[in-house]
């Protein structure tokens, strides 16, 4: 499963091409991974929840709106969008629902998960346990329980949820007391990383015109005689983390663009903001702001049915040829990290077997040329024996400047080594269906990598993304991984020898937030509010 990215432009929902089961897949040998937390002291904090939780049940924290003259933080949103987690149409709608609901598991800014509501997660073969933690509540009062765990589900799987592509490998989900199993159609030691999708609370008499109610650190506020205020959130005080955030209130504000959104942050009417930075960068930020790593990598797809590509010295030496660095800066700015291999240079337990440096290295480029007989004739471009050029034709989305300016980069580094690219502006869609049908020899995308860190599809023939001869080593012992039966380390030591493709950067998002917040720090894609309870906040103003 997997997102493909080649303009600009955000989809409605985030799906794209779908990826299969990888091949050679066949060996299904015991495997189960035991994935209970013990660095938190769960019974103590549950002990404390029990005691706030199960006095107030029923005493639903009803306020009178109109009595609040002054919030302390005030986010943009778009008025025009609903609040279903599932659903939701708008970044800035989304972004606000990571503060309504929470999920069974969370990625933290590290690339690792991290439990929320469940207790403990077990996965043997394609069978994922999860074990319910006791004594969460919804902001209502209603204690939270499996069912609703299969509710969301439900509600999470379906095609027009933007959580679909990620849950298209669950088969089915049963619950037994405060146990809920998935079954998987294809297994995966990683699988269970994919559950952090957003749970809402079941109610069949529940209001369809209102929207779910979550067990997050904020709810919307109620007004006294029981209608919702959609632009005001309240601090839900029977969140299940004791340590509470110092924020009450949060006033929600629609501004039309980003860049009247920074200013709004500069001038201190708004307090924060994430921007993936897809629609381009905020120019002159004068506010704090940070990086967000994500998951999304740059990379260059190869054409190995190519006589030339087909020799893994011309491959090596495009690599060696390559500054990830400089292909980061050129297309990206300071907003993307150079690659040093298949994943993310911040996801610890791979990033320390990856060999790669982000610099560039002419010599060994050279050399790799030299060994498979490739020489520097007049015009600079190097030729075989024959006397047929080293020549490529790079696909690259037309609408996608960012995109235009890596591929110029990489043009020019290889250049350098006397390797010519002619870069070929191409639609979108045009892009996906020729990488399909293998016309190409070269070709430049973006590939958003879920939280299972497959990326499979990237070098298994016939998934849309690939073209050419089994890269056999690499496929093996990834589908061992995949299977709990080999280590992350044998794969990327294979993918480094037979590079099926080059990995250029992975892109970063920016949170920008106010002078008046402090404390504000590493931030995850899909956890914009990271450890808010550390968060210090001054008042902002009105409400209004």
């Amino acid at each position: 499963m997997y997102k493909l990215w080649v303009t600009n432009r955000r989809p409605r929902c985030l799906r794209s091409l779908r990826c299969l089961a990888l091949l050679l897949a066949a060996a299904m040998l015991f495997a189960a991974v035991g994935c209970d937390k013990t660095d938190y002291d769960w019974e103590a904090a549950e002990e404390r929840r029990s005691q706030l939780y199960h006095t107030s049940l029923d005493a639903e924290n009803k306020i009178d709106v109109s009595k609040i003259t002054e919030t302390d933080m005030t986010l943009p949103y778009t008025s025009g969008d609903d609040f279903n987690p599932y659903t939701c149409q708008s970044t800035l709608t989304k972004n606000i629902c990571y503060l309504l609901y929470d999920s069974m598991i969370q990625i933290n800014p590290d690339f690792e998960p991290e439990y929320i509501i469940a207790k403990s997660i077990k996965v043997d073969h394609t069978i994922i346990t999860v074990q319910i933690r006791s004594g969460i509540v919804f902001s209502n009062g209603d204690p939270l329980t499996a069912d609703d765990i299969s509710y969301s589900y439900y509600l999470a799987s379906r095609k027009e949820s933007c959580y679909y592509d990620q849950l298209k490998n669950v088969t089915s989900c049963s619950v037994k007391g405060m146990t809920v199993t998935f079954m998987m159609q294809n297994e995966h030691v990683n699988s269970y990383r994919l559950l952090d999708f957003p749970i809402v609370h079941y109610d069949p008499n529940a209001d369809k015109n209102l929207p779910h109610i979550g067990s997050g650190r904020f709810k919307f506020a109620t007004l006294q005689d029981g209608r919702l205020d959609k632009t005001l959130l309240i601090k839900n005080n029977k969140w299940y983390n004791p340590d509470k955030v110092s924020v009450e209130t949060i006033a929600l504000k629609e501004l039309p663009t980003v860049e009247s959104i920074v200013h709004s942050i500069e001038i201190g009417t708004v307090s924060y903001m994430y921007t993936d930075m897809r629609d381009g960068t905020p120019k002159n930020v004068n506010a704090n702001y940070r990086k967000v790593d994500i998951n999304h990598l740059l990379y260059l797809g190869m054409n190995t049915n190519d006589t030339a590509l087909a020799d893994e010295n011309v491959r090596h030496a495009i690599s060696y040829a390559i500054s990830t660095n400089e292909v980061a800066a050129a297309g990206f700015g300071g907003m993307a990290l150079g690659a040093t291999g298949p994943f993310t240079p911040n996801w610890k337990e791979a990033a320390k077997f990856q060999k790669g440096s982000g610099r560039s290295s002419i010599s060994l480029a050279q050399d790799a040329l030299d060994q498979s007989g490739y020489v520097i004739v007049n015009n600079g471009i190097r030729e075989d024996q024959g006397g047929k050029q080293l020549s490529f034709n790079l696909l690259v989305c037309r609408k996608n400047p960012r995109h235009m300016a890596a591929a110029e980069s990489v043009k020019n580094q290889l250049a350098k080594v006397g390797i010519n690219v002619d870069i070929t502006e191409i639609s979108g869609n045009g892009l996906i269906n020729r990488a399909a049908e293998g016309k190409y020899h070269l070709y430049l995308a973006e590939y958003s990598v879920l939280n299972d860190m497959d990326i499979g599809a990237l070098f298994t023939p016939e998934q849309g993304l690939y073209n050419g001869p089994l890269a056999y080593d690499s496929v093996r012992t990834y589908t061992n991984y995949r299977l709990g039966l080999g280590q992350i380390e044998d794969f990327i030591t294979a993918f480094e020898s037979e590079l099926p493709f080059i990995p250029l950067c992975y892109r970063m998002g920016m949170a920008v937030y106010a002078r008046s917040l402090e404390g504000v720090g590493n931030i995850a894609e899909d956890q914009l509010f990271y450890n808010m309870q550390q968060w210090k906040v001054t008042k902002t103003g009105p409400s209004s």
